[in-house]
């Protein structure tokens, strides 16, 4: 464990990393609340079209939607706990014969999470890591006419490292349990994940960000064709402060997921730009 500390240590300085919160307790944290403009090419949709997932169940070009990411922190010297919700809604412009186009959801997400993490091991106020417990609940504001509205209850148990603001920000490695009840019969999935996030701050009003997770499903309760095997996701955005606490962000994401019913995977490839406020208040 020694010879850990020492080498993330090291990474942190080099990345120039440092302390999320300066003093200890509660904090209203608007991540991101904005508009998305962008563009996709999504491979494979025709054998998606029944997924419970938006990303990939249709050919979508145009995209515009609303995001709204926010959190309560409660930040103390020996764990966090960290109350979330996350929305995004989004329509889609689909290319048709002249006069023939037509809109359909590209997003559609509302999140509940839950999390805290127990601060084990410190790295000289460079970062904190220790035991992870989250829950969450994930669900969509409608159901398109292809596929079942998404409802799924989730446990997260595992190691995560957390309070940066340059450099490796966030990492873990967690087991991932999912209680489906998007279908009639209850579904319970079992998978490993790994993800991360980077942010690199330079000429003082630009932010690089890279953020991606990817998960394996390990074991499943009973046999569900549109259930992925593993699915990935990517995403690097260049955030440039405009005014105070308001940004523009180009950016570009990738999504992979492969359904046990096909033996070739769905993508959504997406260039775009997102106009959006953030803050964090202390409350107390």
């Amino acid at each position: 464990m020694k010879k850990f500390g020492a080498v993330l240590a090291a990474f942190l300085l080099l990345s120039d990393f440092a302390e999320a919160y300066e003093t200890p307790g509660m904090y209203a944290n608007f991540k991101r609340v904005g508009l998305d403009l962008g563009t996709s090419k999504v491979s494979n949709y025709q054998e998606y079209e029944n997924s419970p997932n938006t990303a990939i169940n249709q050919n979508t070009q145009g995209v515009l939607k609303g995001v709204f990411d926010f959190a309560f922190e409660y930040e103390q010297p020996k764990y966090r706990f960290d109350n979330m919700v996350y929305a995004e809604y989004g329509k889609s412009r689909i290319y048709g014969n002249p006069g023939r186009d037509k809109y359909t959801e590209n997003a559609d997400e509302l999140r509940l999470t839950s999390e805290y993490i127990y601060k084990i091991w410190h790295f000289d106020n460079l970062a904190d890591m220790g035991p992870l417990a989250n829950v969450s609940y994930q669900t969509e504001f409608t159901s398109d006419s292809q596929a079942r509205r998404r409802k799924v209850l989730q446990s997260m148990q595992g190691l995560k490292m957390i309070n940066g603001t340059k450099g490796l920000t966030d990492f873990h490695l967690a087991v991932v349990e999912d209680f489906d009840f998007t279908y009639a019969k209850e579904d319970t999935k079992t998978a490993w994940q790994i993800g991360f996030t980077y942010k690199y701050p330079f000429l003082q009003k630009y932010r690089f960000e890279f953020e991606s997770y990817y998960r394996d499903y390990l074991s499943y309760s009973r046999y569900e064709p549109t259930d992925f095997r593993y699915e990935f996701f990517a995403i690097a955005k260049l955030n440039i402060m405009v005014a105070d606490k308001f940004f523009v962000e180009p950016y570009v994401s990738y999504f992979r997921a492969e359904d046990r019913e096909h033996n070739k995977a769905g993508s959504n490839l997406m260039f775009g730009v997102a106009a959006a406020f953030t803050d964090v208040v202390r409350l107390f």
